[in-house]
Parts: structure tokens; sequence; C-alpha cells
């Protein structure tokens, strides 16, 4: 970092706009990979009413691993969120006459994921089961409350894989 760097950086951001850098020690941490991110996941209870308490064990789950492992499972959750951002999947969510809500839809693909690897797998294949009448908006905060939970310090990332609705150019040409 030099101060080219930091002019570059006030003059694309606001004045307003607060910029953390955290430099993290990759090689401290053992690997964290599918069958982690996995197992986190299927710490969720989607047969419970209050989703706090659906989301509560796999929030604990992951700040139970080193902070390192909280930004590489946001990634990856944010990966699989991209990759059910699709024309196709959007048309079984939310079939005509409805109109797609682009949160609305976040939300159906979060529960998708929520429900697990086989779940997200096969809808992944298939984007005629994705299933609109369930949203799952709590698994956009698991990583931020995980981050809280273990260092008690508000989470200050955004993921560089983007997964709003219609972010995906390729699911949606």
């Amino acid at each position: 970092m030099d101060e080219d760097f930091i002019r570059d950086l006030k003059q694309k951001y606001p004045a307003y706009t607060r910029l953390n850098i955290q430099l993290v020690d990759w090689e401290d941490a053992p690997p964290f990979g599918e069958d982690d991110f996995w197992d986190i996941m299927a710490h969720i209870d989607l047969n419970k009413a209050n989703p706090v308490d659906a989301i509560k064990p796999a929030q604990e789950r992951l700040s139970a691993h080193p902070v390192v492992h909280i930004f590489q499972f946001e990634d990856m959750m944010a990966a699989r969120l991209r990759s059910l951002d699709t024309a196709e999947h959007a048309a079984a969510a939310y079939p005509a006459p409805k109109r797609l809500s682009a949160d609305g839809f976040l939300y159906v693909r979060a529960a998708a994921v929520a429900k697990g690897r086989q779940y997200y797998q096969e809808v992944l294949r298939h984007p005629e089961k994705m299933d609109g009448g369930h949203s799952f908006e709590p698994l956009l905060s698991l990583s931020a409350n995980a981050y809280t939970l273990k260092t008690g310090e508000a989470f200050d990332y955004l993921s560089p894989v983007d997964y709003e609705t219609g972010s995906n150019d390729a699911g949606w040409a």
C-alpha cells in the first residue's frame, strides 16, 4: 500500500465511506472446503418456526471456526446464491402471472442453499425444481452473526461475489 493506492481509494469512494483493511494470514488456519461449508449448513433447522432459532446452531458452529473461515464461508455462500441467479430458476420460482421480486427471489435462493447440499445440487441441475414457496432471508446474515459472536465486532465485509438478483449476467442472457 502506498500513497497512490490511498489517493485512488479516496477518489473511488465518497468521503463518508469507511474502509477497513484486514490482513489475514491464510496459512495459520486449516483449509475450509466444501464439506465444511455443507456441515455448517446442515446445522440450520428449517423445521423451526422462528428463523432466529433455525439458524442459531449454524451461527454457533461457524463461530467456532477460525475467523478466516467465516470470510471463506461468506464467499462460498455468495457463490452458491449467484449460481442460482438465473432466468430459469426465477421462472420456476415465479411462474406467470407472478411478478419477480428481486429481494424475494434472493430469499428463495437462500432457502435453496439452506436446505442443504443435496437439494441445492438438484435445483442447480434442474431449475424447474426451484421452490418459490419457501424463503430464508436469515441465511444472508449467518456469517455476520457468527463473526460478531466470535469477535464482538461488526462484520464489515462485502464478498467479491455479487449475489444480488440479476447480477449473474450469464444466468440471465
